[in-house]
């Protein structure tokens, strides 16, 4: 929606009873409206059902793990939120804040309020400086692909970045960065996975004249556990710090194709268990083709390294490929065929995940789909469906899920 002069008084007035029936911020916190003001408010609600919610294995007895024979889930949700996007001269300001609430009807243990904040100043001086000042939050509950259980796994993610690029050259540009990423459970026997990481990046760029972009990434990471205790019988370490370095490309090889990637190198070294130290080759290449007006395929190859969400492994490695297959068969119904295929490997821990002396390795495939459909310009509502399958060298681990749902949203 955008605001004119002519309205910002009745809208402004609207949207401060909105954020007063949500719980939000009463309307003299915000700034007066300029033409260039978008101000969003809107409201969502979504259904879904998974055959296979908590990712269980059919070698598991389901109620000796959840207390109940029903291994699926119904999950409601409702949520209000605000998209805020402000341009202040050369500044550009954007502000988003959503709250939902969700509720579960055969795991009601698993209810609770969830959040998404995001607050971004992009700045720009002159026509050589720029970059971005931020801050995000989010408490959502996480993935149970990796736990197998039914345990509380509410999380609390922030992020708070804020870096600077130099065009010393029509053609060559420098970025300095800096970033933390706060990771933070609910339930006490899930704090053991509590992490922070404190990061440092440098970017040199090379801006071609037809609009691609390709350089070098360094990425230095300083992370911790705070809530783990190293004993004699530990098995995981409480620090550790990483060294990413990588060519990067954003190639613009035509008006319908986008090439864009990384290709480098991680070692990451711990700070007490230096037997659990690592390093791989990591990449990634991401190609975005606009078949036809209504069509567009996007393919992605990844080898990549991320925390993985368990007590007995620090990082899981995977690699794969994923597709996606979008076709707008008209202005309000569009399709996309999402596909996946990738393996995984746990890393820098020992413990039940281990087959032998082995640590797990997995298997897991995905297709969806995915309709939206805009019976008005406000209003979206959206079916998916998606199927998964995981094997493992850990029987315990191996699983198999449907799911389907509906998401509605609409916004003043």
């Amino acid at each position: 929606m955008k605001f004119s002069k002519n309205n910002a008084t009745k809208n402004r007035y609207l949207l401060s009873c909105f954020l007063f029936l949500i719980g939000g911020l009463p309307s003299k916190s915000y700034a007066v409206a300029s033409p260039d003001d978008t101000i969003k408010p809107y409201v969502a609600s979504s259904l879904l059902y998974d055959s296979n919610f908590l990712r269980l294995s059919d070698s598991v007895d389901s109620v000796a793990v959840t207390g109940k024979s029903d291994k699926s889930e119904f999950l409601k949700q409702v949520a209000a939120g605000l998209d805020m996007d402000w341009t202040i001269s050369r500044q550009h300001i954007i502000v988003k804040a959503n709250v939902n609430q969700n509720w579960f009807q055969n795991f009601s243990t698993l209810d609770y309020t969830g959040w998404d904040t995001q607050a971004q100043w992009n700045w720009h001086v002159r026509n050589d400086l720029d970059g971005e000042i931020g801050y995000t939050n989010t408490q959502v509950l996480g993935s149970f692909v990796q736990l197998n259980s039914l345990v509380g796994n509410l999380q609390n993610n922030q992020r708070s970045f804020a870096n600077a690029g130099y065009l010393f050259h029509p053609n060559g540009k420098v970025k300095l960065g800096v970033f933390r990423v706060e990771r933070q459970f609910d339930e006490n026997s899930r704090q053991f996975s509590n992490n922070i990481e404190d990061n440092a990046e440098f970017n040199l760029q090379y801006l071609s004249p037809t609009g691609s972009i390709f350089g070098v990434r360094v990425l230095a990471t300083d992370g911790q556990y705070p809530k783990r205790q190293l004993t004699a019988n530990s098995t995981q370490d409480n620090a550790y710090t990483r060294m990413n370095y990588a060519a990067t490309w954003d190639w613009q090889a035509s008006s319908k194709t986008r090439i864009d990637g990384h290709v480098g190198y991680t070692q990451q070294d711990y700070a007490n268990f230096s037997a659990s130290n690592f390093s791989d080759i990591i990449a990634r290449l991401n190609l975005k083709w606009q078949a036809s007006d209504k069509t567009s395929l996007e393919l992605s190859t990844r080898r990549e390294i991320a925390q993985a969400d368990n007590r007995f492994a620090s990082f899981v490695l995977t690699q794969g490929v994923w597709f996606s297959l979008a076709w707008q068969s008209s202005p309000k119904i569009g399709l996309t065929l999402p596909m996946s295929y990738q393996q995984q490997q746990y890393l820098g821990g020992t413990g039940s995940n281990t087959v032998g002396s082995e640590q797990q390795k997995d298997n897991v495939g995905s297709i969806g789909l995915n309709v939206m459909y805009h019976p008005l310009d406000s209003i979206s509502i959206g079916p998916v469906l998606n199927y998964e399958k995981r094997d493992s060298n850990n029987p315990v681990a191996s699983y198999e899920t449907k799911s389907a749902g509906v998401n509605l949203q609409a916004a003043f």
